[in-house]
């Protein structure tokens, strides 16, 4: 299948792609690389050859072929979009989300310890996780159960010791 992302350079954006990249779908990323995070993000995913960067959708609608069939995620910082098929837009509000590159400043995330501590608090999900279900979801054609579904630490395969390291090593690599 075919995936069209929007902002798939925002941090969440790169967790989504790279998931669907993972599961074996192609996908054409939406996205103006206009920092310096974005560009480094840029080069993570399109060294696989299942993806394909355009700065616009115009600019996309220009260089290649399409068809309504495809899904379209849109990622905003508090909301995520789908639109599959002939099916209604469905919108819903994200959970919250840790993960590689998240923008901790603006959560005065400061030590290991402070993030580990946000996630126990929030109830967050790893974004690899959360957009692995959602992906699920728009494979199987469910994409309107996920406004009602309800997202739980009990969901998550990775627990967050396992990628606190990780999520900490990436954080710094970028200060």
């Amino acid at each position: 299948m075919v995936v069209v992302l929007f902002n798939c350079f925002h941090w969440m954006g790169y967790h989504c792609a790279r998931q669907l990249l993972h599961s074996g779908h192609e996908v054409i990323g939406v996205d103006e690389i206009d920092d310096a995070m974005k560009e480094q993000l840029y080069m993570y995913v399109a060294r696989n050859s299942n993806f394909q960067h355009f700065n616009t959708i115009v600019e996309r609608d220009n260089h290649s072929h399409y068809t309504n069939d495809e899904p379209h995620i849109s990622i905003l910082n508090e909301s995520l979009a789908i639109k599959y098929k002939s099916l209604e837009e469905v919108t819903m509000e994200l959970p919250p989300l840790f993960g590689e590159w998240m923008d901790m400043k603006d959560k005065e995330i400061e030590t290991i310890d402070d993030l580990k501590l946000w996630i126990l608090e929030k109830g967050a999900l790893y974004a690899g996780d959360f957009f692995e279900i959602v992906i699920d979801h728009v494979e199987k054609g469910e994409v309107s159960s996920l406004k009602e579904k309800k997202f739980s630490l009990t969901e998550r395969e990775t627990q967050p010791q396992e990628v606190l390291e990780r999520i900490w090593n990436v954080r710094h690599l970028n200060q």
